[in-house]
């Protein structure tokens, strides 16, 4: 019937546009004599069509639509005037059964039939909209049945836009009158509608992945209704057992997200997550979020029934299918493709393209119960003999972009504070105590009350080693030196230490209460050394099962950060006390996360900057937390360790030295220092001003790709999607003003110095290779980077 949209009917009824405003003064009789003679000249043309044997002509349609915008127009008019004892018309309307009557005929104009049952919905949403009383209309039997029939005979329908359009605006405002008068739900469980047939969420369910303003109301009306439902048992057994609500939720989510590019073609070496403006630069990217959101919504707001059902088919009809194939690949492919260069990077390219995906769903994710679903698929669920986690985890090792984009999703991961994930990645293998010396147990709760610790990390500092200059690059240092010292610590965000202990500050109080709801102090006795924490594989798996009976806020499921109100059962599905276990660490350990992370620290000079940007972030997230296991580890210089277990402050000894040696092979280092501190401050200053002026474009943007994927740039858009402030660390700072521009200190390529001059900073040409720029770079961070930790150090031992 498509070509009813262009037919003479449907044009005339365009030209005429919506309804004409009545008069603000009109005598009531005349206004009930019009609408009564508008009604007789309407009826005449029914009761032709239903006696008559050739059908409806357009004329006939026609003049109907005419006589019912006239009589809307009255109706408008009598109920915006108000008074009970002023409704002729809408008395007029109900007593004679006149909706009864056009729906009655309207299945008699063949073609026609959708043009009247428009105007018969138009009919409705102006009743709903203009009645002072929603729910006295609600009541009254010749409204009701005629808007149930009405509802019904639209199901399974496929309609132009414009109906559908007017169909799902009533339905929302059907579902706001329910809201507010949840004791009319029953009305819409009638024979009528089917057994058991709720007919509004019936017909809401095929728009609920639709784009544009009618996927936006009918998402919002179907919240409604999910919302009533936990007033309401008997809708929420509909929705649990009788809607497929939730199924095409969750293949829906499956369905977009094979939509979004496999691969994205990133021209970057620093890119590692998707930002804001990255999104809105991915339209099919843009439409998953708007989805998965929507059934975030949908879990937060549903009846435990539907809430568990909702779980459990994310779970299997999502996560485990559709994300799990995609962020790990088969290693019999890997085998096999790996004969051919070509087609092993873009498997290569594949990965690292759906593991930012998964970093930027636990992003975008804020309800509870669905967060512990997608920690579970990657705690709990194994592909071919192997947990996701420890996938991932063997991922970190390497200089590839696939090890940033995996760091960067174990820094969302820690960042959610979640007790399970940091014992899985953490504390099952310090809780035993097997990394320390017997002797030294019992220091590992001490306090560095003394800041011993901090005094330590600022005195790995490098040592800039001076040598003697040429005239030449003498007076052109000296220069530099004298007139940009001062400008460099006007300009840089962290250009005093006291910057960075606000920051540690700020960043250890917000990890201290989010963590206080763990069920463990993790200090060397709580839990006890002997006790082995595990985590089991296969019990316990349908965590949406355990919804069914309470609320996904009670739901004993070992994610202990997500319910900070809920207590510990000793069942708890993940988190499990085995005492009578033997440690299963039987020598010293510090987990395969942990050691990872310390083995690429000590790769510093050789990794690219971007890739130390994310490692001492994630490693400067860790210090933040106050559990003395970690912190001891991490930030004890006197705790002697078991002689295989490295502690990060030997680690840090050990390239101190190799910087220290390296640089004093070189010349003119203070110089190269000097300007490697400046070119990141001049690109931390653009960062600044582009952050004042957002309006101005972006440093670059996605763009079509040949071969159906999407070129990744720069971009200087922060990454938060939770409006939360960045952590001001020279980790993050760096990171995101490294995105701003490109310049002199690229360890990819040769490009010219900075240098100072009367009117600013200037690019000069500087012919150095690109070993020893990487270097340098890697000395400065290194340096701001024991500064962000000694003022960790300081701020824990000042608790």
């Amino acid at each position: 019937m498509n070509w009813l949209r262009n037919s003479p009917i449907r044009v005339s009824l365009r030209g005429r546009g919506t309804t004409s405003s009545p008069p603000k003064e009109c005598d009531p009789a005349a206004c009930f004599d019009s609408f009564k003679h508008h009604w007789q000249q309407a009826q005449n043309i029914i009761n032709k069509i239903q006696g008559g044997t050739e059908g409806a002509t357009q004329d006939d349609i026609l003049s109907v639509v005419n006589n019912l915008d006239q009589m809307q127009t009255l109706l408008v008019l009598e109920l915006k005037r108000g008074g009970r004892e002023e409704r002729a018309c809408l008395d007029f309307l109900l007593s004679q059964s006149i909706l009864d009557q056009l729906l009655t005929s309207s299945s008699l104009t063949g073609l026609y039939s959708n043009i009247l049952r428009l105007e018969q919905l138009k009919v409705y949403e102006m009743l709903l909209t203009h009645a002072p009383q929603q729910q006295l209309l609600l009541t009254q039997e010749p409204f009701l049945r005629p808007l149930l029939r009405l509802l019904t005979s639209c199901i399974n329908e496929c309609f132009p836009a414009d109906i559908e359009k007017r169909l799902i605006l009533l339905l929302n405002q059907l579902c706001v009158c329910l809201t507010h008068n949840p004791e009319y739900l029953d009305l819409f469980f009638t024979e009528s509608t089917g057994p058991g047939r709720f007919v509004i969420f019936s017909l809401l369910v095929p728009y609920v992945h639709r784009e544009g303003g009618v996927g936006h109301q009918a998402r919002d009306a179907m919240l409604l209704c999910l919302g009533l439902s936990k007033k309401n048992e008997a809708l929420a057994s509909y929705i649990a057992d009788k809607s497929n609500v939730c199924p095409v939720l969750a293949t829906g989510l499956s369905g977009l997200y094979s939509r979004l590019p496999r691969k994205l073609l990133i021209e970057s070496e620093e890119w590692h997550c998707f930002t804001p403006d990255d999104v809105i630069e991915l339209p099919e990217l843009t439409h998953f979020l708007a989805s998965l959101e929507f059934c975030n919504a949908v879990v937060q707001v549903a009846h435990p029934l539907v809430q568990a059902q909702m779980l459990e088919f994310v779970h299997h009809g999502f996560l485990v299918p559709v994300v799990g194939p995609a962020l790990l690949q088969d290693s019999e492919a890997f085998s096999i493709a790996s004969s051919d260069p070509t087609v092993q990077r873009n498997m290569v390219d594949e990965l690292v393209t759906s593991t930012a995906y998964l970093e930027l769903f636990f992003r975008s994710i804020s309800e509870p119960g669905l967060l512990k679903v997608f920690l579970r698929f990657i705690v709990v669920d194994h592909y071919d003999g192997e947990r996701v986690i420890d996938k991932l985890i063997s991922r970190l090792s390497g200089k590839t972009q696939l090890c940033m984009v995996t760091i960067s999703l174990f820094n969302t991961l820690i960042g959610l504070h979640c007790e399970d994930v940091m014992l899985e990645l953490v504390f099952k293998y310090l809780t035993c105590c097997t990394h320390v010396m017997l002797s030294q147990r019992k220091r590992i709760k001490d306090m560095d009350v003394y800041c011993r610790s901090a005094e330590r990390l600022l005195a790995l500092s490098v040592a800039v080693p001076r040598r003697r200059k040429t005239n030449s690059s003498s007076s052109s240092a000296g220069s530099l030196s004298s007139q940009s010292s001062q400008s460099l610590r006007h300009v840089s965000l962290h250009g005093d230490f006291g910057a960075y202990l606000v920051t540690a500050r700020a960043s250890i109080a917000a990890t201290w209460l989010a963590c206080g709801a763990w069920t463990h102090a993790y200090d060397g006795e709580s839990p006890p050394p002997r006790t082995a924490l595990v985590l089991p594989t296969d019990s316990n798996r349908n965590l949406a099962q355990k919804a069914t009976e309470e609320s996904l806020a009670s739901v004993s499921s070992g994610y202990h950060s997500l319910q900070p109100d809920s207590e510990v059962r000793e069942d708890s599905p993940l988190v499990t006390n085995r005492s009578s276990a033997p440690s299963f660490h039987s020598t010293p350990d510090i987990g395969p996360f942990l050691d990872l992370l310390l083995r690429q620290l000590e790769n510093m000079m050789t990794n690219s900057v971007y890739l130390n940007l994310q490692l001492t972030g994630l490693i400067s997230r860790l210090a933040a937390f106050s559990q003395p296991l970690l912190l001891s580890l991490l930030l004890n210089h006197s705790l002697v360790f078991q002689p295989s277990v490295r502690s990060l402050f030997q680690v840090l000894g050990s390239l101190k030295q190799r910087l220290d040696a390296y640089l004093s092979r070189h010349d003119n280092v203070e110089e190269l220092l000097l300007e490697a501190r400046l070119f990141l401050v001049c690109r931390e200053e653009s960062l600044a001003n582009a952050k004042r002026h957002p309006h101005e474009p972006a440093a670059s943007t996605y763009a079509p790709s040949t071969n159906g994927g999407s070129r990744r740039g720069t971009s200087i858009a922060d990454s938060s999607f939770k409006g939360e402030a960045k952590r001001l660390s020279i980790s993050s700072a760096l990171s995101v003003l490294k995105r701003a521009t490109q310049g002199a200190f690229s360890p990819v390529r040769e490009q010219p110095a900075i240098e100072y001059s009367a009117n600013g900073f200037r690019l000069a040409k500087r012919a150095e290779n690109s070993e020893l720029k990487n270097v340098v770079l890697c000395a400065v961070l290194f340096d701001e980077w024991l500064k962000e930790l000694a003022a960790l150090a300081l701020e824990h031992g000042s608790e």
